[in-house]
């Protein structure tokens, strides 16, 4: 059930205040809010994402990609830096990997190191059943990114949760179970694809874990060989993925640096210098941290950084969508005039709520007919309203002509959303269906 010996060390204590931050971090964001919205959550349902107190609607999923190309570049970056930083110190696989084994030991009576001589049956249901109760937990706060907790632990504890409610939290509770309990650290040898494509981003003084062979070798028992390396296996014994990190660099090392620890262990006892294995330059090079690829993806991260910032200070609370009316293109008004039917959606994208003017450019002799005029919009909703445009008599027979609609924020006059419609005509015969919105 246990797939590696537990270690102490200066490395796995660090490791553990980490894991604990950052679950404590992942267990937190879904609750957080700020001005009554959530911090961060992809709300499908409403067709809308919560991220740092920006409301990103499907319209602007120019910010999502700068988001994920950020994210990348700063994978990238990090890894040519120090190698697969992310995966021992970050990723959720190697965390709650951690935080199963942990509650296993705990439960079997694991002293320190040493296993029991017996794990009683009593024991390993015990473990499995806070196995699930934790996957459980993970399972909750990851459909909590989705939809609001609040109301999600409502609906449980009254027993009012929908059947997509609780066929997601079935699906995120049993896969958390499965890979935490079971699959673990072979995710990470076989299955993910950071691990295939990690060595492209490496050079020769990434910094990574790694053994020092000009000290270790020749490795042997101790007073019968020169090197430090007494060949005890403890660093293959601890290592969640089962490799001898003295063959080198290897795919499957997740820089978990419990082979550090156990290592250093041993050294101590020994009265030998620390750090057989530790981190240094993947080739035994002086780590140099400014060198080519590291600087060139650190421009590529600033530069993505640059253009979000930049966007995020263009960017216009509302956006205005007009298309033609499907059930009445083109009509003849009383006085001979003719006049098109447009719908328009004014989708306001802000916290609080706005009022809008409309206006038309358009040629001389055409006016816009509309109900009301500003009108209010809540926040974060949109509001279709039916308008009318009417033409002078002479455009009747003429072709069809440009005309645009403005929305602009009675308060903030400069922000205004242009959008181009086509006044159709008599002439025009039928609809041709590319209005641009």
């Amino acid at each position: 059930m246990l797939d590696a010996r537990p270690v102490r060390g200066f490395f796995r204590t660090l490791r553990t205040r980490v894991d604990a931050l950052l679950i404590a971090i992942l267990f937190v964001v879904p609750w957080l809010e700020l001005a009554g919205e959530p911090v961060l959550r992809f709300d499908v349902p409403h067709r809308r994402f919560h991220v740092g107190g920006i409301v990103i609607f499907p319209g602007e999923l120019v910010f999502l990609w700068l988001l994920v190309i950020g994210l990348a570049l700063a994978l990238f970056f990090f890894t040519a830096l120090a190698g697969r930083l992310w995966c021992g110190w970050a990723c959720p696989q190697t965390i709650f990997s951690d935080l199963f084994a942990g509650v296993a030991r705990r439960i079997q009576g694991w002293r320190g190191s040493k296993p029991p001589a017996r794990v009683s049956r009593a024991r390993v249901v015990a473990t499995h059943l806070a196995w699930l109760a934790i996957s459980a937990v993970i399972g909750f706060h990851l459909v909590a990114y989705f939809v609001s907790p609040r109301e999600l632990a409502a609906a449980f504890a009254r027993a009012s949760a929908t059947p997509t409610e609780l066929a997601f939290l079935a699906v995120a509770s049993a896969v958390a179970y499965l890979d935490f309990a079971w699959v673990r650290q072979t995710f990470c040898k076989y299955l993910c694809p950071y691990a295939r494509f990690q060595s492209v981003l490496f050079d020769r003084e990434t910094l990574v874990v790694a053994y020092d062979p000009a000290r270790g070798e020749p490795r042997g028992k101790r007073g019968k060989t020169s090197g430090d390396c007494v060949d005890c296996g403890l660093c293959v014994a601890v290592c969640p993925t089962g490799i001898d990190i003295r063959q080198g660099l290897q795919l499957e090392c997740i820089a978990c640096t419990q082979c550090i620890d156990a290592c250093d262990g041993v050294m101590a006892k020994l009265g030998r210098a620390p750090k057989l294995i530790g981190y240094r330059a993947s080739l035994g090079r002086r780590v140099r941290w400014l060198r080519p690829r590291v600087a060139l993806y650190g421009l590529a991260l600033c530069a993505v950084v640059a253009a979000l910032a930049l966007q995020l200070a263009r960017r216009v609370p509302f956006e205005v969508f007009a298309s033609h009316n499907s059930t009445s293109l083109y009509s003849t008004l009383a006085d001979g005039r003719p006049a098109n039917s447009y719908t328009l959606r004014v989708e306001n994208r802000d916290r609080w709520a706005h009022r809008f003017a409309l206006a038309l450019e358009a040629p001389s002799g055409f006016d816009l007919l509309v109900g009301a005029n500003p009108i209010a919009v809540e926040p974060l909703t949109s509001l279709e309203l039916r308008v009318f445009v009417a033409g002078p008599r002479s455009a009747a027979a003429s072709q069809p002509q440009e005309i645009w609609f403005s929305v602009a924020d009675t308060e903030r006059a400069a922000l205004l959303v242009r959008r181009r419609a086509t006044f159709l005509t008599a002439a025009t015969g039928e609809h041709d269906g590319h209005d641009e919105h």
